[in-house]
C-alpha cells in the first residue's frame, strides 16, 4: 500500500509543477502535438467550415429546392485539391482531360450529361492535365482521360479511358450498390 502511494505521488507531483492541468491554449496545443502519431492526427482547433469554399448552384426555381450547394459540373481553376476531394456528403468524379484529345472531349460531354441526370447526387470536376501538370503528376496520371471517384473524401476507384454516359451511370450504380 505504501509503495502504491509513493508511486502515485511520483506521478502527481511533477504534473502539478509542470502544469498538466493548465488551461493555457498554447500549452494544450503543444501537449496535443507531442501525443500525435500517424494513426491519431493532431486536433485542429482552427478548423474552418468549407461551406464558403463550395460553389453555389444557381437554381432558384421553386421556394423549396433540394438543389446541391455546389456546381454539378465545373472546370478546375487552381483550387486546393484537398478541399475539392475532401468534402463529405457528396460523390465526386474528378476527371483529368486534355483539349487536344478527342476522347477527352467525348468524356467531358458524357460527364456533363451524367451530372445533369444524377440531379445533384454527383459532382464532376474537370481538370485540364495540360494546364495543371503538377496536379496530374500528384495523382500519378499516365493517360487521358482518367477519372477518379471519391466519396466522403475517400478515393474509391480510378478508371482510365473514355466512357459514355450509360456506362458511367452503370459504374456508379455498381460502385455505390444502387439498383
Amino acid at each position: 500500500m505504501k509503495r502504491a502511494l509513493t508511486s502515485l505521488s511520483l506521478v502527481l507531483i511533477p504534473c502539478l509543477w509542470t502544469g498538466c492541468w493548465d488551461d493555457d491554449e498554447d500549452a494544450r496545443a503543444i501537449r496535443a502535438a507531442s501525443f500525435t502519431t500517424s494513426t491519431r492526427p493532431a486536433p485542429n482547433p482552427e478548423r474552418i467550415s468549407l461551406q464558403s469554399e463550395i460553389r453555389q448552384n444557381v437554381n432558384m426555381g421553386s421556394g423549396i429546392s433540394s438543389a446541391p450547394r455546389y456546381e454539378l459540373y465545373s472546370q478546375y481553376k487552381g483550387e486546393d485539391m484537398r478541399q475539392i476531394t475532401g468534402v463529405s456528403g457528396r460523390k465526386l468524379i474528378l476527371a483529368f482531360t486534355c483539349d487536344w484529345c478527342e476522347h477527352s472531349g467525348q468524356m467531358r460531354e458524357a460527364l456533363k450529361k451524367l451530372a445533369e441526370d444524377e440531379k445533384g447526387n454527383v459532382q464532376v470536376v474537370d481538370v485540364n492535365a495540360d494546364q495543371y501538370p503538377k496536379i496530374a503528376e500528384e495523382f500519378g496520371l499516365t493517360k487521358v482521360p482518367t477519372i477518379f471517384i471519391y466519396t466522403e473524401g475517400i478515393r474509391l476507384r480510378v478508371f482510365e479511358g473514355a466512357y459514355d454516359t450509360a456506362t458511367l451511370k452503370t459504374m456508379l450504380d455498381q460502385l455505390f450498390c444502387n439498383n
